[in-house]
């Protein structure tokens, strides 16, 4: 991958420019900066700089209200052919095509283990190096955390971590439209990337399951101690 779509990434791996670049895929049309603060609740000003930063990586337009009036225009932002989702969701879906293609006509059973490998190997190419221990196993810990929640955030995965109980959860899965009969071979590239992400973060945890979602809104990645 190149520094443009590294850089591009990290500019998305924001919970809050993820829910712009959303409002302004819904609206469909340009925007002015204080709808689109209402519309995720932030500040006008802190909106206006997520905004900056989705404009110069190439996710939303600004261009200025055309008025009949005098004035000073305001200025509008629309998103860009909803970049945002497509970037994110064409890496990850890279991915998912070989995993479905290589197990195709294979019992379930097969193309799992695979997939879960798969999912490990995807995680080495997200351009993280990895962390090694600093024996502090509070600070290693939080290290991990960072790590998971950064790469899925990129990922468009919308990941909230829950402290008390350690589970991680996982609101958008850009595979959803997947056969249902394939929804298992996503899961495990997606538990091998969790798994893949912590092992090159030295630290005490470990992904202990994923839970798909079923009949809720969405699936819960289970962290456990070593």
């Amino acid at each position: 991958m190149g520094d443009h779509q590294l850089r591009a990434l990290r500019v998305l791996a924001c919970n809050s420019r993820m829910r712009i670049m959303r409002l302004l895929q819904e609206r469909q049309g340009p925007v002015p900066v204080e709808d689109v603060a209402a519309g995720v609740g932030l500040h006008v000003n802190t909106t206006r700089e997520h905004l900056d930063r989705l404009v110069a990586s190439g996710f939303v337009v600004r261009q200025p209200e055309h008025r009949t009036t005098r004035g000073r225009p305001r200025m509008l932002y629309r998103s860009v052919d909803s970049a945002a989702s497509a970037t994110v969701d064409s890496r990850a879906r890279g991915h998912l095509v070989r995993l479905l293609l290589d197990g195709y006509g294979k019992p379930m059973e097969s193309p799992l283990t695979e997939a879960e490998l798969a999912g490990m190997e995807w995680a080495a190419e997200l351009g993280c190096p990895g962390t090694v221990s600093v024996n502090d196993e509070e600070a290693d810990a939080e290290e991990q955390i960072s790590a998971l929640l950064r790469h899925l955030e990129e990922l468009g995965f919308d990941p909230e971590l829950e402290r008390d109980s350690m589970q991680m959860s996982l609101s958008h899965c850009p595979f959803a439209d997947v056969p249902s009969d394939r929804k298992s071979v996503v899961c495990a590239s997606h538990l091998g990337l969790a798994r893949g992400v912590l092992t090159r973060h030295e630290g005490p945890l470990v992904v202990d399951e994923l839970v798909p979602r079923g009949d809720g809104d969405r699936c819960v990645l289970r962290l456990a101690h070593v």
